[in-house]
């Protein structure tokens, strides 16, 4: 049983992307945003990412399987930035768990947005990211 879920999630039909993502990602990165994935996920991430069509928006992939940290320790964090060849007060992190993105970001440093509180859609992350947190007054 656990062998066929392990498979399932493999396949790019497991996943889907949230409305709004790769425009986001394009715009952020054809503004010369360095972007990133910091993952608490395992080596299946990779080909999960390239198969949808999104992996080359990406400066660097950080799977805590590869780099034996996972999130809340700011060791990934701090081995993302060395990646990005970025400064934590030039970086901001966006996840969904208050202890393992928030928290883990900022103990290393970096500004943290919770997704569902702080930011509600990609649109929103990539206005923040540009044009900084009066973003928000066009909402």
């Amino acid at each position: 049983m656990f062998e066929e879920v392990y498979k399932h999630y493999v396949q790019p039909q497991a996943w889907r992307l949230a409305p709004g993502a790769i425009p986001a990602l394009e715009k952020l990165k054809a503004a010369g945003t360095r972007l990133a994935v910091v993952s608490n996920f395992d080596t299946r991430l990779r080909p999960i990412l390239s198969e949808l069509g999104v992996s080359q928006l990406f400066d660097t992939v950080v799977v805590s399987a590869e780099v034996g940290w996972e999130k809340p320790n700011p060791n990934i964090f701090q081995h993302a930035l060395q990646c990005l060849q970025l400064s934590s007060s030039d970086v901001v992190h966006v996840g969904d768990d208050r202890r393992n993105d928030v928290w883990g970001a900022r103990d290393a440093g970096v500004t943290a947005w919770l997704w569902g509180v702080d930011v509600h859609s990609f649109d929103q992350v990539a206005r923040r990211v540009l044009l900084g947190l009066a973003a928000d007054d066009d909402d």
